[in-house]
């Protein structure tokens, strides 16, 4: 599934950050005003819309079920289980219907009994070996995990190695950089100031000159 607006999101940023190198963000001062300029960003932040690309399937020539499940805006009312045909209760009148029904719900009682009954001896003479064969399943299942998640382990471990690596090799030309950007900033700083003063003199002497010629 192609999401091209997170595409154009991750096109769109730059990620400058060198965790290996940078050390302002341990500064707790610095650490606390990041953080208040991340919340103030997250109140403004307006999360795309992720489903764009994966509209709504088209629901011609599916079952009625599918067609009504999409179509419900709200889940149907649930109904309560009706436990009344599960007792078996003598009746107290003389009614041959009454005695006729509590009849037939003991008979369905004792074919659920029956079942279940023959569900346990199926249980206790195969249900091990099958229980066994499913966690063996599961131990398999859960191995193969394992092994990925360390593959994924390693993996990350490997490009975080490779990261440190390279951020520490340029980190003595990046400082060198930064440091010659402070000198070059305050030279300008003092050149600024410096034209400044120059400034003045030349308003202060062309007023002169003004007053002296006139």
């Amino acid at each position: 599934v192609q999401m091209p607006n997170l595409q154009k999101m991750a096109d769109e940023v730059v990620l400058d950050g060198l965790p290996y190198i940078d050390r302002e963000y341990s500064d707790p001062s610095l650490r606390k005003m990041v953080d208040r300029l991340v919340q103030q960003e997250m109140k403004t932040f307006r999360p795309p819309d992720y489903l764009e690309s994966m509209p709504m399937p088209e629901l011609e020539g599916k079952s009625v079920v599918v067609r009504d499940m999409f179509a419900r805006k709200k889940p149907p009312p649930k109904t309560p289980f009706d436990v009344a045909r599960y007792k078996v209760i003598a009746p107290k009148k003389n009614d041959m219907k009454l005695w006729e029904e509590a009849l037939a719900k003991a008979r369905t009682q004792l074919e659920h009994q029956s079942s279940r009954i023959i569900n346990l001896e199926l249980m206790k003479r195969y249900s091990t070996n099958s229980w066994k064969a499913y966690a063996d399943q599961l131990v398999e299942h859960q191995e193969l995990l394992s092994a990925g998640l360390k593959e994924v382990k390693t993996e990350v471990r490997e490009l975080n190695r490779k990261r440190k690596a390279s951020q520490l090799a340029v980190g003595p030309q990046i400082q060198s950089a930064e440091q010659k950007w402070l000198q070059y900033a305050y030279k300008n700083n003092e050149l600024h100031i410096v034209n400044l003063e120059l400034e003045k003199q030349v308003k202060k002497l062309r007023a002169l000159a003004a007053q002296a010629t006139s």
